[in-house]
């Protein structure tokens, strides 16, 4: 048996994989913009992402390859009344065939497996309430499956399922950033209380209801090493008009953990280091 010289330097360590899970928020999800953006700044990008609803849209664009300020500028860009219309069917208010259209150009028709980055989302099975994992097949079903609000949105018929917003089952999907691979979990929760100014329409109170999910922080807690909570509270989940101040509540959030961040990559550094030195090899 050949023995390891603890005097000698130990092998080098598979780098330390972060893990993000981005969860859903509607327009909120602008936050998670500003959150990539200083991590990748900081040279701690993701290793992995796992997201939900609008953080699955997130996700999949930087997983894609697009960066933060492409993302943003993307979201700025966008005419949404032009690619989400009032829907004529009696499933939901709106259609989304156009919006559908638009994202899968955008991916170049991506499928999971052509994405340079890990990525899955999660969706709820309409029929069942059964969270369901997307982590193969096209990529921009699975962004609309994920968002799909009920009532605003018409569910996706998937894989012989019909799926819907995966803020019912599953806001912050922190657990499947971790079986993926992750050493370490950030969590970024911007789902938040009520806004302070009520809903006033059918779309709105939708919207902030499928928002609301009891026990996230708590699951969190379990299932992150750091959560990130954007203080996103004074804006509504539907305010388009308030992206820039989401994305920024975001990245103020990223740079106030960000030392915290750093430790527990050391810490996880540290602990890969020693068990490479003190590894011994099969008989």
């Amino acid at each position: 048996m050949e023995l390891i010289d603890p005097a000698q330097d130990p092998p080098a360590a598979e780098p330390v994989r972060i893990g993000l899970a981005l969860g859903g928020g509607a327009v909120r999800g602008a936050a998670h913009i500003g959150v990539l953006n200083v991590l990748d700044k900081a040279g701690l990008a993701p290793a992995v992402i796992a997201g939900c609803s609008a953080g699955a849209l997130v996700g999949a664009l930087y997983a894609a390859g697009m960066s933060a300020p492409d993302i943003s500028a993307l979201a700025r860009g966008l005419g949404w009344k032009r690619l989400v219309r009032p829907s004529i069917s009696g499933r939901a208010l709106f259609e989304t065939s156009r919006l559908g259209a638009f994202l899968d150009k955008t991916l170049d028709g991506r499928d999971f497996a052509d994405l340079p980055l890990p990525f899955a989302t999660v969706a709820c099975e309409l029929t069942t309430a059964r969270r369901v994992v997307l982590d193969d097949g096209p990529v921009a079903s699975a962004i609309l499956a994920s968002s799909a609000i009920p009532g605003v949105f018409p569910p996706v018929e998937r894989d012989g399922m019909l799926l819907v917003d995966g803020s019912l089952v599953d806001m912050v999907p922190a657990a499947l950033a971790r079986s993926m691979g992750a050493d370490i979990v950030v969590a970024v929760d911007v789902s938040g209380p009520l806004p302070r100014r009520p809903p006033r329409t059918m779309v709105q109170i939708m919207v902030a209801v499928s928002a609301l999910q009891p026990g996230v922080a708590e699951l969190l807690a379990r299932d992150a090493d750091l959560v990130l909570t954007p203080d996103v509270d004074a804006y509504a989940f539907w305010e388009l008009s308030r992206m820039s101040e989401f994305e920024q509540a975001g990245q103020a959030a990223a740079e106030e953990s960000l030392p915290l961040l750093q430790a527990l990559v050391r810490v996880a550094e540290a602990r890969t280091a020693w068990a490479h030195r003190t590894a011994r090899p099969a008989p």
